[in-house]
């Protein structure tokens, strides 16, 4: 039954993805939906931006045959106990989810105001609560408990939300959206396995499997000819939204089929992104400026200012986030304090916000200034 739960969706959403990616380019191309390259080694053609589109129906295709075939030979474990209320939440995460990817359709192809977006992102964000999926305790994270209904809704919004908007951002380096969503859902993979929650692990394979072509494609892929595709906004909408549905789903395993403070792991997940945007948006209300403005003060571009080309930027957040990863587990195995153990987090990101600053002010002489789109 696992088995099914992590290979069908897996090898069914590479297929797709493989066989969809180079559809997109075609119309792409044609339709000149473009944008200029960015951060690459790789020349200096304008990339498709359409993506993204793929990711949507590939996961409902995967997820829904995966489920179909564990149907076929043991419905009872796969419609019981915690993984029939994760049947019933997802069903309102797809309508989320839907209404996440034409968002993103829509911002990527005519834009949308931010006004409307943030609307739109709020009742979307409001179905997963809705669905009975919240977060309701914090197992002693800050000595917080149990959190009243009412506040653990609107902490859970305001969550995915945040996880929602965090993962775009980093749709600016080659394979860094990618690379960091693909070992985000395999450590919530591995996670999924081993509290038998078989339908969280098919919707973590088949994000796994669809990332993993524009991974390659975006990394390694000119190699061969390959030509390089953003996720866009319509991709990282998308991920970022099921990502913040599965961390949330896992986190209320704590202390039942995981480990009473699982709740660091899932988030530690996605530690770089989420520590990435708090300080961006502090460093932007410092400078009495928006914290929707734009500028090249996320994590990537100050380590390009530091000297750092685009892959090595790409490998060392990948490491980076590993580190992190590796060290919530490491301290939930152990059973360390929760509060210690982000404070712990905290420390060491600010240690690594230093080192960077230090070789982005050594190089500042040499960094030629360029208006980079976000």
């Amino acid at each position: 039954m696992l088995y099914l739960s992590l290979f069908v969706p897996l090898l069914l959403s590479i297929g797709l993805a493989m066989y969809i990616i180079p559809r997109i380019l075609v119309v792409s191309v044609k339709k000149d939906l473009n944008l200029p390259p960015r951060y690459t080694d790789k020349g200096h053609r304008n990339v498709p931006r359409l993506g993204g589109v793929s990711l949507f129906p590939i996961l409902v295709i995967s997820v829904g045959l995966a489920a179909v075939s564990c149907l076929m030979f043991d419905w009872r474990t796969l419609l019981s106990g915690e993984d029939e209320d994760t049947f019933v939440q997802f069903t309102f995460a797809i309508a989320g989810l839907t209404t996440m990817y034409l968002l993103g359709v829509m911002d990527d192809l005519i834009g949308v105001s931010l006004v409307s977006k943030m609307v739109i992102e709020f009742l979307a964000s409001l179905l997963i609560p809705l669905s009975g999926l919240w977060l309701d305790d914090l197992h002693g994270l800050l000595g917080i408990y149990e959190l009243p209904y009412w506040i653990g809704l609107f902490g859970t919004v305001m969550t995915v939300m945040f996880i929602t908007n965090a993962i775009p951002m980093l749709d600016d380096v080659d394979g860094l959206a990618s690379g960091m969503a693909m070992i985000a859902f395999s450590v919530l993979g591995a996670l999924s396995l081993i509290a038998d929650m078989p339908f969280l692990l098919m919707i973590c394979s088949a994000m796994v499997g669809m990332l993993f072509p524009f991974f390659f494609r975006n990394v390694m892929g000119w190699r061969i000819g390959w030509r390089n595709i953003y996720l866009g906004d319509t991709g990282g909408l998308t991920i970022g939204y099921m990502l913040s549905f599965v961390v949330i789903a896992l986190s209320r395993q704590g202390g039942y089929t995981l480990p009473e403070g699982i709740i660091m792991v899932c988030f530690g997940t996605l530690l770089i992104p989420m520590f990435d945007v708090l300080r961006v948006a502090v460093m932007r209300t410092v400078n009495h400026r928006s914290v929707f403005s734009r500028d090249n003060n996320h994590i990537h571009h100050r380590l390009m200012m530091g000297g750092m080309g685009p892959f090595n930027v790409l490998i060392t957040i990948l490491l980076v986030s590993a580190f992190f990863i590796v060290l919530n587990v490491v301290g939930v195995w152990l059973d360390w304090n929760l509060s210690l153990l982000l404070v712990g987090n905290v420390a060491c990101w600010l240690v690594l916000q230093v080192v960077i600053s230090y070789f982005k002010n050594k190089n500042r002489d040499s960094w030629v200034e360029q208006e980079w789109m976000i």
